[in-house]
């Protein structure tokens, strides 16, 4: 009876080494989709589960690993196409937690034998790279690769906006290591171009990054707006530090840009700091996906040392993903502005990371039919990168059988629809000039703030003057009287407001809505060239794109003559781009809209704004602004000349400070920097 029961719990371990060996293989494969393709096919949540279920299981059976080693080894390997480059300092990968009592384990372990303070860190979901500097001078970029050998891409250098291409140049040499990240708001606008253009769509900023830093030939990336924010000194010649915390603010103070820490001395700290991070992180600039645990003495971190994959004096805690279920009520179809047809999922609203969603892109038939995704079905939704609402997995309700197809005509002007085949699938288009939607979306996107930045004049606007409007043009034409239809229509929609405000004047309100919309419409007249060239919506041609075009070219004639063999001759325009221009400009519709603005009064022409008067001076901004955006403030400063760092630092000028501040103010105050507040932008400016 003994041999029995041996015999079975061999046969016991066996299903269970078995079970192990399947989700290493499993978790392996996504890891090489994840860090070696940029292509995942599964969720960060998803992913994580697998290696919770796999921690799991060898914690409960342990002898499994007399058999193979399941300890964590994920990573990628340096691709071919880039020159290798060895690390000196290995850059390590971390050991991930999923829970508060996971992060007390590694305190108490760490804890052990001396007492030692920490820092926590936000975990910045982007790529990591090793940036070096040699006499002050930037020297080379490669990424993490396995960890021991990465890849060369400092061709792509100029991606990273914030990156400093010189240093203090005392310093003989310098490697620091830092992620680099998509802001949020970038990612949105990059998948909405993606999205009107039939591009791959990006699953997370940190896709869309690895995408942009790995392309072998950038030049159709460099509008990506790239950032990196430092967290580690893995060398330095002529300078030792003893604590982490005091190596972050010498780089901060030379003038990299670095993230923001807190110094921990218990695990109460620790706690509140993940805590207070989790709150945060939906109102960062950028995604993140945890943060990060450190020993901050630089001594005890040698003393504890490494596993053969990721650091014991670190620990990466992981938040977990707000998943909501909810009915899918409809599937309709939105018409872009180049006509590229969208299936979008109408659901019960449900609240998000703080924000009620009630729809979300299904961007291709492609994507519906991998999902399974039927009307009536309960679907999982998240906010892919914390930030556009996107249905990961779908209940099939068994009733629900009617196989998905997009529409033979436009759901808008039942014209035929075209489509063409890409990587991504099928991409279906409506080729009517005179589609509403079609138009709709050209107007709105040309009135846009990245545009000719028309206040006031939206969807609103448009639906109530369609019949004035064919296209971007006819909004020069607009006048007083054409103005009639909408005043009326605002009329309707605001009478109540005679007996609930005292006093109030409907005439006056409307004729001041008329003359501050015919106001914003004439001071958009005025607007560069390159505000142009993005506004009229040539396919594949970005903010960035056209603010080359405009630098070089100068006006909108010379870019309507051009040939392919013109544009190629420009740094940062490829084939794709410079076809996609000469064929826009091969339309005579194109170009009769183009002979219009110019007969109505529209500038055409490059306007250099660029000033010295804030040469040599950096800014950093922090809070939120009622007049402003966050870019508008940027592009303000640059025009005159200034720099704008993510990060304070004793060579910071100013810090420009909005409503509820974050951490920047207080180091400002330490460094006794000067702040400006938004009551002061428009003098200080002036």
């Amino acid at each position: 009876m003994l041999y029995g029961v041996n015999f079975l719990m061999e046969d016991e371990n066996q299903k269970i080494l078995s079970e192990a060996r399947r989700l290493k293989k499993e978790i392996q494969y996504h890891a090489h989709k994840y860090y070696n393709d940029d292509d995942p096919e599964i969720e960060d949540w998803e992913y994580d589960n697998l290696k919770i279920k796999l921690r799991n299981i060898v914690m409960s059976h342990p002898e499994i690993l007399k058999y193979e080693n399941f300890e964590d080894t994920i990573g990628g390997v340096a691709s071919d196409k880039f020159a290798k480059v060895h690390h000196k300092v290995k850059m390590e990968s971390l050991h991930d937690s999923f829970s508060i009592d996971e992060v007390k384990k590694f305190y108490d372990r760490i804890q052990k034998n001396s007492l030692n303070s920490f820092v926590v860190e936000p975990k910045i979901d982007g790529i990591s790279l090793s940036v070096e500097y040699v006499n002050g001078q930037l020297y080379r970029i490669s990424t993490r690769g396995d960890g021991t050998t990465g890849e060369d891409v400092t061709h792509n250098v100029h991606m990273i906006k914030n990156l400093p291409r010189r240093i203090k140049s005392d310093i003989k040499y310098l490697e620091v290591r830092g992620e680099c990240f998509l802001s949020k708001s970038d990612f949105r606008e990059l998948n909405k171009f993606q999205d009107e253009n039939g591009q791959k769509i990006f699953k997370n900023p940190r896709n869309a990054v690895a995408g942009s830093i790995r392309q072998k030939d950038s030049e159709n990336c460099k509008s990506r707006n790239l950032k990196i924010l430092f967290f580690n000194v893995q060398q330095i010649e002529g300078f030792k530090f003893k604590t982490h915390s005091k190596s972050l603010e010498f780089i901060s103070n030379i003038g990299l840009p670095t993230v923001n820490s807190k110094k921990c001395l218990n695990f109460e700290d620790i706690k509140s700091a993940i805590e207070n991070i989790g709150k945060s992180r939906f109102n960062l600039p950028f995604q993140i996906d945890g943060a990060v645990i450190k020993v901050d003495s630089l001594e005890q971190r040698n003393l504890i040392g490494s596993t053969s994959s990721f650091p014991k004096w670190a620990e990466a805690f992981k938040y977990p993903p707000d998943v909501k279920k909810t009915k899918c009520l409809d599937i309709k179809f939105s018409v872009g502005r180049m006509g590229t047809i969208t299936p979008v999922a109408i659901f019960e609203p449900v609240e998000i990371e703080g924000s009620t969603v009630s729809k979300a892109s299904l961007h291709n038939e492609e994507f519906v039919k991998s999902k399974k995704i039927h009307i009536g079905d309960t679907i999982h939704v998240i906010k892919a990168g914390d930030i556009i609402p996107e249905v990961i997995k779908s209940e099939c309700d068994s009733n629900n059988q009617t196989e998905f197809r997009i529409p033979d005509l436009c759901p808008s002007c039942n014209e035929k629809l075209s489509f063409s085949q890409t990587e991504n699938g099928r991409i279906f288009r409506c080729q009517n000039p005179n589609c509403f939607e079609k138009i709709k979306s050209q107007v709105i996107h040309f009135s846009s703030r990245d545009a000719m930045d028309i206040n006031n004049f939206g969807e609103e606007v448009f639906n109530v003057l369609k019949n004035e409007i064919k296209n971007y043009s006819d909004i020069y034409k607009l006048n007083e009287e054409t103005l009639k239809k909408y005043k009326e229509f605002r009329n309707s929609s605001i009478s109540d407001l005679q007996e609930l405000i005292p006093g109030f004047n409907n005439e006056i309100f409307l004729n001041k809505i008329g003359k501050n919309l015919l106001h914003e419409i004439k001071n958009s007249k005025n607007r560069s060239l390159e505000r142009l060239i993005y506004g009229i919506g040539i396919p594949f041609v970005g903010k960035e794109i056209s603010k080359i075009l405009a630098k070089e070219f100068k006006t909108i004639r010379k870019i309507q003559a051009l040939k392919t063999e013109d544009l190629l001759s420009i740094e940062g325009i490829g084939e794709v781009i410079s076809d996609s221009i000469v064929e826009f400009f091969s339309s005579k519709t194109n170009n009769k809209n183009i002979d219009t603005i110019i007969n109505l009064g529209v500038n055409t022409k490059y306007i250099s704004r660029e000033s010295s008067k804030f040469r040599g001076f950096s800014f950093a901004i922090t809070g939120k602004f009622l007049k402003y955006s966050r870019n508008d403030l940027i592009e303000k400063i640059e025009i005159l000349g200034g720099k704008v760092n993510s990060s304070v630092t004793k060579s910071t000028s100013y810090l420009i400070c909005g409503k509820d501040p974050g951490q920047k103010l207080e180091k400002t105050e330490k460094l006794g920097i000067n702040t400006i507040s938004e009551e002061n932008l428009e003098k200080f400016f002036e």
